[in-house]
């Protein structure tokens, strides 16, 4: 048995990213130990934990966005290193690997390859040479904005390239894709509680898969087109949030929707239930539950260009799985418009992307993390 240590920061099992994230490894818990390896859980890096013969450390567990702009609120020093406890990690035990859980493809955390053994991310850019190049704000679609319409002043950024002797090191890991969370159209809030209780200590977490969120087929849906993003992001970085709030911008002036009101979690599941297409956008990153949650309630995707993406479970496949518009957003209304002139088009997106994420918890789901786990072993 290869005995596998996870540090993760906050609770593990709740129903919100903690629970999608890690309840894929939790189903084929028993599966996973029939192949050899013993994966557990810690919160605290103990002598447990660094006596594992792998280590697997959350990335946030030195780069807590929420912690820092706590420590800002307060006027408390900010620390920014996360390079110095790791290399103390590293003496201790070599075996690291390093899960990158930021949002973007672009947005890495390269400093720490001579110091782990692999480096895990839920999505890179297809091309490893991108990571040789220094895009504003590390984001691909970012610096596309800035260069083609001069959004910000330019600002200092932290990036380390890739370089040639650690790119092996590299392994696609899973998205939040892979998260299950509660079937809140189906079961109250006592019950989620209840759960919620029950995932924190319970070993059959395959007992907990009736209530997570289904899919649902619906063919009459009264509504053509829903858009429901978070404005509310960091104004300084406008370069990240352009598309998202040229999109909006876009459809609410064709449309004539005012997209204000905040929706309750249900009351947006109910709202992309009785709508034929569902318009996305990036926000911090390229790969949003959004998306995965519009699939699970039947609606087709219309999402930007993903080509350069690689990712799993992989919804982005053009015109198979989803529909894309171009960066610059010239063809957005020309691509609903096709999306709502064919219902064929449209219910085989929808079809084949529930396929992908349905796999996710069958044999090419457990297929993945088996060969995930060689990679990072070997």
């Amino acid at each position: 048995m290869i005995k596998i240590g996870i540090i993760n920061k906050g609770p593990i099992f709740n129903w919100g990213h903690n629970f999608g994230y890690w309840y894929f490894l939790r189903y084929f818990n028993k599966e996973l130990a029939e192949k050899g390896y013993d994966i557990k859980f810690f919160r605290n890096i103990d002598k447990e934990f660094i006596k594992s013969d792998l280590i697997i450390v959350n990335s946030r567990i030195y780069t807590d966005t929420k912690l820092n702009l706590f420590k800002r609120k307060f006027n408390l020093k900010l620390d920014h290193n996360f390079l110095d406890p790791l290399k103390r990690l590293y003496k201790q035990n070599p075996n690291i690997v390093w899960l990158d859980l930021s949002d973007s493809a672009g947005n890495t955390q390269f400093e720490v390859l001579p110091y782990v053994k692999k480096y895990v991310k839920k999505q890179f850019y297809k091309e490893k040479s991108l990571y040789k190049k220094n895009f504003f704000r590390n984001r691909f679609y970012a610096d596309y904005y800035q260069k083609n319409y001069n959004l910000e002043n330019l600002s200092k950024q932290k990036f380390t390239k890739l370089s040639d002797e650690f790119s092996e090191k590299l392994v696609l890991g899973w998205n939040i894709g892979v998260g299950n969370y509660f079937e809140t159209l189906k079961y109250n809030k006592f019950l989620k509680l209840k759960c919620i209780l029950k995932a924190i200590n319970c070993s059959r977490h395959k007992d907990l898969f009736k209530y997570t969120l289904r899919y649902y087929e619906e063919k009459i849906r009264t509504n053509d087109v829903f858009f429901k993003f978070n404005l509310r992001d960091n104004v300084k970085k406008i370069s990240i949030h352009y598309q998202r709030k040229k999109v909006n911008e876009i459809l609410t002036k064709h449309y004539g929707i005012i997209n204000s009101k905040r929706l309750s979690h249900r009351d947006f599941l109910l709202s992309l239930k009785n709508s034929k297409i569902s318009v996305g956008a990036f926000g911090w990153g390229e790969v949003c539950y959004r998306e995965f949650e519009a699939i699970k309630m039947g609606a087709a995707v219309l999402f930007p260009n993903m080509n350069n993406i690689e990712t799993w479970p992989n919804i982005y496949k053009d015109r198979i799985t989803y529909l894309s518009y171009d960066y610059n957003m010239s063809n957005l209304l020309n691509k609903i418009n096709e999306l709502l002139d064919d219902n064929e088009l449209r219910n085989t997106l929808v079809r084949n992307s529930q396929k992908v994420c349905k796999s996710v918890y069958d044999n090419e789901g457990l297929n993945f993390l088996i060969n995930f786990f060689k990679k990072i072993t070997n």
